[in-house]
Parts: structure tokens; sequence; C-alpha cells
């Protein structure tokens, strides 16, 4: 099982040195969320509270992810980094490869990346993006990110995005993981055959019971049938080791966890309960 630090909370100051703690103590990775901004009214329910509304307060930090990443990884030695997930129909996406390939080129191996297609209507107007069309756009996205982040030229002829030969440089020694949140039916085929795993956010063991087997089904009649495929269960309560076991035999191989309470104040406290998590569940499992 793979421990990721789900990097939720955290003050911009705190980031670095959260990071530093995760990779002393055997954290695997750190998984960074994403939010642009915050508008005011939001149209529609955000899908991950059973009230509809954002569980979060409006000023707590999100940083920017592959800004971040970067400045964690030149200062940890072993810690991986993804997104879980980041908005990628929000961005360019050349400009997202270009970002994404230059830090797994400085950083070789220890890149990934989490996408999602986001709810939020008011991101897609305001960032002049097609929200009715995000989900084909997010598998066009993929494409386009593999092609580019491979030697030699590139060209896209798609239904949303079109662009003609190029070679985007430098380039990875490796492909670059691609990981697919959501739950609904066309995030789950997205997961199952383009990507190279699927994170779930928040999903209980009655639910994992039933989505890995369609899942793997899903992946066997795809296309990447013969590539390695992740399965990360977010969470933000710490599970135990007897939890942690439960998980492993649904078919999870990854989890992401917030080890410190939503209200720990102050840098010496997130950091104690990362070593001590580790040290209790991490290393042990």
């Amino acid at each position: 099982m793979k421990f990721t630090l789900f990097a939720t909370n955290i003050p911009v100051d705190q980031v670095l040195p959260v990071g530093r703690a995760a990779d002393q103590c055997g954290w695997h990775a750190m998984a960074l969320p994403d939010c642009v901004f915050h508008p005011a009214e939001v149209t529609g329910d955000y899908p991950y509270s059973e009230d509809g509304l954002r569980h979060w307060d409006p000023e707590i930090p999100f940083v920017d992810p592959y800004i971040a990443i970067p400045a964690l990884a030149a200062v940890t030695e072993n810690l991986h980094f993804y997104t879980a997930v980041l908005k990628a129909v929000l961005r360019q996406p050349l400009l997202l490869a270009k970002a994404l390939g230059t830090a797994e080129a400085m950083f070789p191996g220890r890149i990934a990346l989490g996408v999602g297609t986001s709810w939020m209507l008011e991101e897609f107007k305001w960032l002049d993006e097609d929200m009715p069309a995000r989900g084909s756009r997010l598998d066009e996205i993929m494409e386009i990110i593999r092609r580019c982040l491979s030697p030699g030229w590139a060209e896209f002829h798609g239904k949303h995005y079109d662009f003609d030969r190029l070679i985007m440089s430098p380039v990875p020694a490796r492909p670059v993981p691609i990981y697919v949140g959501g739950h609904a039916p066309p995030a789950l085929r997205r997961a199952a055959t383009l990507g190279d795993g699927w994170i779930a956010a928040f999903a209980e063991p009655d639910d994992l019971r039933r989505t890995i087997p369609h899942l793997m089904e899903l992946r066997a009649a795809g296309p990447r049938a013969s590539q390695p495929f992740e399965i990360i269960a977010c969470t933000m309560d710490p599970p135990d080791r007897e939890r942690v076991a439960l998980l492993e035999d649904l078919g999870v191989t990854g989890i992401a966890v917030r080890p410190y309470p939503e209200d720990a104040d102050g840098i010496h406290a997130k950091c104690d309960a990362i070593r001590r998590y580790a040290d209790e569940v991490v290393t042990k499992a």
C-alpha cells in the first residue's frame, strides 16, 4: 500500500515544511488539491457533500499545484507528487503539458497528474471554457499531454483542440502517469480506458466493493489493459491498520489521507500528526 499525504488546509508558509516532514518519515507521495478561485455565489451543488455545500472556508489557501510541486520536489528527496485533482478542463492543454513535462524532467519519476472535470459553472464562465463539453474535452486533453510528452513530433486534430506538428522539449524520460477522479459513469470509463489509475473521493468500502470490479472489467476490455492501474482512495479520516488491510483486500493500491484535523493550528501540530501516523500505520502496513 502506498500512502499519500492529502495536503489540504495548509497555509502557504507551511507547505514546504509539511512536505519535508512527510518525506523524512516514509510517506510515498503528497497530493495537492486544486481551486483557482472561490465565487461568492455558486451555481450548482458540490458533489461530495450531503447538503451540496462547499465544506471549506473560501479564504483557505489553495496554492497553484504546478508551482508548488516543483518547489516541494526541490526540498525533498524521495517524495512523489500528484494533484487530487487538477481541474484540467480549465487549462489550455499545451500549457499544462509544458508545466507537467518540465516538472517531470527536472524531478524524474516523481511527478504525476490527477485530473477531473470540475462542477462549478462560474469557473467555466469566467475562464471562458466550455462546460457542457468538459468530459470530451478532458479525453482530448489527456491524449494531447501524452502525445506532447513523447519523443518526436506531435500533432492533434480533435473536436475541441487542433494543432499541427510541434515538438515540446524537454521530454520526460518516462510517460507521466495520469490518474482520473470522479464517480460518475463517464469518469469511471475515462479512468479505466484512458488513465493510469482512479482517484476515489471519500469512497466508503461498500462503494469500493461495487465500483472496483466494474473498473477492472472496463480496464480489461480497454486499450490500456496491459498497463499498470492504480486505485487511490482519498479520505479525511485516517484509516487504522485494520481498515487499511480491508481497503487493500478490496483492490485499493494507495490511500491519500489528511492525518491532522481540519482545525489543526500551526506547523508543529501538522508535522507531529504526519509523523505519528507514519509511525503507527504508514511504516507498518
